[in-house]
C-alpha cells in the first residue's frame, strides 16, 4: 500500500464521514473487536486466541437523549471500566477448567471541528490480567492497549422528531501500536474505514456497520525474544531470525473485512436490552513458496494468502441511573466460524465446542461520558 492511497483515504475521511454520536455503551462491538483488528492488549471486551473482542466504549446511541436535552458542546469525553471471566473458569471437568479474567480501562475524548462538522476522536486504555492467559501473559501483569486516534462524519440522516429516525456515518481510524502485542508484530499502523447505519423506530433500534482493515508490519511474522516464551513455544515450529530474536505464530494477518449487525429494544429510555451478531474474513500476507522454498520448505505448501473466518456474538442489558453513568452487563463470543472439521457452523452467541469454553466471556462494565 502506498502513500498516494493512503492520503486519499484521508482525504476521503474529513470530506465524507461523520460526526461522532454520543457515547452510551451499550454492549454492541464495531467491525475492528469482530475480526480482531489491533492487539490482544486491547483495553476491554473479550480475549480469544491472539486477537481480542475489543469492546468499545464509544459505540453510538444517537437517540440516548432527547434532542432538546443533549449538550450543545463541541467536545466530549469518557472513560470505562470492565471485569471479564471466561466461561472456562466455570467448566466441569478440572483438567479442562482454564481461568481467564481481567480488570480492563478505556478512556477517550472526541472533538468536533464546527465549520465542517468533522468529529476527531482518539481512545486508548489498559488492562490487569487476574489470571494467566497463555502466551507471555502473567497474572497481575498491566499492560497498555493500543491507542486509536480517527475521524468520523455524518453522511446523511432524517428524523421525524416523533418515533422514527435513521443516520448513515462514516469513520476512518488509525491504530498507534502502543501494546506488547503490537510490538511483537512489529505493527506499523492499521488504517480502518468503516460505514455505520442506524435505525430507531419507537422503541426498536436496529444498527449495521461494515468495515474494511489493513495492516501494515515490518515482518510478515511476530517476533519475539526466546528468553520471553517457554521452552516447548521455543521449539514449535519457530524460526530463528538473530540471536535474540525468533519469528513465531506464522503468517500475520494484513486484510479484515467485518461485518457488525445489532438489535436493540428499549424497555425504558434508560433501559435496554442489545444483541449483536458479527463475522469477519481475514487474510493473511501474500506469500510465494517457489520464491521462498528452502529444505525447510513443506513440499505441499501452496503460494499465496491464508484465509479464516470469524463470528461474534454478544447479549447486554445497559442501565443509565443518571445521565452520564451507564451500567452494563452481558455476554460476549469470538470463535471460528465453524468447527474444527469445517463442517459445522459454530454458535455464534455461545461457545458449546471448545473444552474450556473460555471463547465465550461474560462481562460488567461501568462508563461514563461527559
Amino acid at each position: 500500500m502506498n502513500s498516494r492511497l493512503i492520503l486519499i483515504w484521508m482525504m476521503l475521511a474529513v470530506l465524507l464521514i461523520p460526526a461522532a454520536a454520543a457515547a452510551q455503551d451499550d454492549g454492541t462491538y464495531r467491525p475492528r473487536e469482530v475480526s480482531g483488528a489491533g492487539s490482544s492488549d486491547s483495553a476491554g471486551g473479550a480475549e480469544v486466541a491472539t486477537n481480542d473482542a475489543k469492546s468499545d466504549a464509544a459505540s453510538a446511541d444517537a437517540d440516548k437523549k432527547d434532542a432538546d436535552k443533549k449538550d450543545d458542546k463541541s467536545w466530549g469525553v469518557f472513560g470505562k471500566a470492565t471485569f471479564d471471566i471466561g466461561l472456562g473458569a466455570f467448566t466441569k471437568h478440572k483438567y479442562a477448567r482454564k481461568v481467564r479474567s481481567r480488570f480492563a480501562f478505556e478512556f477517550g475524548a472526541n472533538y468536533t471541528i464546527p465549520v465542517i462538522d468533522v468529529d476527531i476522536h482518539a481512545d486508548s486504555g489498559f488492562s490487569v490480567w487476574m489470571s494467566k492467559a497463555g502466551g507471555t501473559n502473567g497474572v497481575h501483569e498491566f499492560r497498555w492497549a493500543d491507542t486509536n486516534v480517527g475521524l468520523t462524519r455524518e453522511i446523511w440522516s432524517y428524523d421525524d422528531k416523533k418515533d422514527f429516525a435513521i443516520s448513515f456515518t462514516g469513520d476512518v481510524s488509525f491504530t498507534i501500536p502502543t501494546s506488547k502485542a503490537s510490538w511483537t508484530t512489529n505493527l506499523y499502523t492499521t488504517i480502518t474505514p468503516s460505514i455505520a447505519m442506524k435505525i430507531k423506530f419507537s422503541k426498536i433500534r436496529i444498527g449495521y456497520e461494515i468495515a474494511y482493515s489493513h495492516s501494515f508490519h515490518k515482518y510478515t511474522s511476530a517476533t519475539v525474544d526466546p528468553s520471553e516464551v517457554d521452552v516447548i513455544s521455543r521449539y514449535a515450529g519457530v524460526e530463528s531470525l538473530s540471536s535474540d530474536e525468533i519469528a513465531i505464530d506464522g503468517i500475520l494477518g494484513e486484510i479484515d473485512l467485518a461485518n457488525a449487525f445489532s438489535f436493540g429494544y428499549r424497555f425504558f429510555d434508560n433501559f435496554g436490552l442489545t444483541v449483536g451478531l458479527g463475522f469477519a474474513d481475514s487474510w493473511s500476507y501474500k506469500t510465494d513458496s517457489n520464491k521462498e522454498r528452502d529444505a525447510f520448505t513443506n513440499p505441499y505448501a501452496k503460494s499465496g494468502r491464508g484465509h479464516a473466518q470469524v463470528s461474534a456474538g454478544s447479549i447486554a442489558l445497559d442501565y443509565s441511573p443518571i445521565k452520564y453513568l451507564t451500567l452494563t452487563l452481558g455476554m460476549f463470543s469470538k470463535q471460528p466460524w465453524k468447527t474444527a472439521d469445517n463442517k459445522t457452523l459454530r454458535l455464534p452467541w455461545f461457545d458449546t465446542v471448545s473444552p474450556s469454553k473460555n471463547y465465550t466471556k461474560f462481562f460488567f462494565s461501568i462508563s461514563g461520558q461527559y
